[in-house]
């Protein structure tokens, strides 16, 4: 696995190692010697399919303790992962930023103290991610994906959201 491009010096966009031959395909889909991966310990693995292009899921963190870093990777479909720093509060304009996948191996990887979320850009689309800490409802923090602070330009204007996600 190689970083291809960083973002923020903590949000690491991956390749991963990728052989195809007649008899189909080998991904090397985690590698913990990866630099980014190595205080990394997953706890938690989530497989999302959702049906429809132009849906948002996000944007969502955990306070503090609970604090999550996930690793993405599309394996069908195209979606926009989009990230944004909430613990570094320099300015009016809050650190963010998004990457497209839609190749299973290329992921992107980012650390505590972002909100993290993704808009999907095909139908059928399915997420896998990781998390090196286990969900906890009462601890779930969220920021709207359109908020004035945030400068995500999403690949659509008008997604399909959760009532959740519309009221962050």
């Amino acid at each position: 696995m190689k970083i291809i491009n960083s973002y923020f010096e903590e949000v690491h966009h991956i390749e991963s190692h990728f052989f195809s031959d007649e008899r189909g395909v080998f991904l090397k889909a985690f590698d913990k010697n990866t630099s980014v991966f190595k205080d990394y310990v997953i706890q938690q693995s989530n497989y999302v399919h959702t049906k429809d292009k132009y849906t948002l899921r996000g944007m969502h963190f955990q306070k503090e303790e609970f604090a999550e870093a996930k690793f993405f990777r599309v394996i069908q479909g195209k979606a926009q992962i989009g990230f944004v720093d909430v613990v570094t509060k320099e300015s009016e304009c809050l650190n963010s930023g998004s990457i497209i996948l839609n190749n299973p191996k290329e992921s992107v990887f980012i650390p505590k103290g972002y909100a993290t979320g993704y808009l999907t850009l095909e139908p059928d689309t399915v997420v896998l991610y990781f998390s090196d800490n286990i969900y906890q409802p009462d601890a779930e923090r969220g920021i709207l994906w359109n908020d004035s602070r945030i400068n995500i330009p999403w690949e659509s204007q008008d997604p399909i959201l959760s009532q959740k996600d519309k009221l962050w």
